[in-house]
């Protein structure tokens, strides 16, 4: 799978949410960056229903909609194991990232992203990468890069001539700010992205 095809084939997306200009604009991005939309739909339910006779690959799922939130999220979920799911939000909150993951969701994209960061974030989940929202600082992202590249604390400390005690700190404000119940968690993520410019669209 590439960009957004998947064995030579258009990715198929379905889009939830109640706001039709929401989805015509999402309908317009996503068919000029080269996906095929395939339904859409105002409520939970709907989608879900459209959905099962669509059998996309990909799920925009607008958390605030009639019938939507994380409980018709883990309905979903249920109902098309397989599917990438990407929930839309006005609120870009780590707590909401995790809960959104445990429901079931791929990533979670705020609804003021720009077009190229949706794009992106629905590529990356078609990946199964876990997508989310963040704003990393500078140091952050060395941080981050280099615990990706396996350096224990000791290690990223000295190249980056910080104290471990900083370097702990900094992993610990990432774990909160990426949504990961762990360090260990974030170790796995970080090698997966290896991207630190942009952790929030690849993993």
């Amino acid at each position: 799978m590439r960009g957004a095809t998947i064995g030579g084939m258009k990715a198929r997306v379905l889009l939830a949410d109640d706001h039709g200009l929401v989805r015509a604009g999402l309908s317009r991005l996503l068919t000029q960056a080269g996906f095929a939309v395939v339904a859409e739909a105002e409520n939970g339910e709907e989608a879900r229903k459209k959905a099962l006779e669509t059998r996309p690959d990909l799920i925009f799922w607008d958390l605030l909609m009639p019938e939507g939130g994380l409980v018709g999220l883990r309905r979903l979920r249920e109902s098309l194991p397989r599917a990438k799911i990407l929930v839309l939000t006005a609120l870009d909150s780590p707590g909401l990232a995790e809960e959104a993951r445990r429901a079931g969701a791929t990533g979670l994209v705020v609804k003021t992203a720009n077009p190229e960061e949706i794009v992106r974030a629905a590529e990356a989940a078609l990946r199964d990468e876990f997508v989310q929202p963040s704003a990393l600082t500078p140091r952050e992202k060395e941080i981050i890069a280099l615990f990706g590249e396996g350096l224990r604390i000791l290690e990223i400390a000295e190249k980056l001539k910080i104290s471990e005690k900083t370097v702990e700190t900094h992993l610990e404000n990432l774990k909160e700010k990426l949504g990961f119940a762990s360090i260990t968690e974030l170790r796995a993520w970080a090698i997966r992205a290896r991207t630190p410019t942009e952790p929030g669209s690849q993993g």
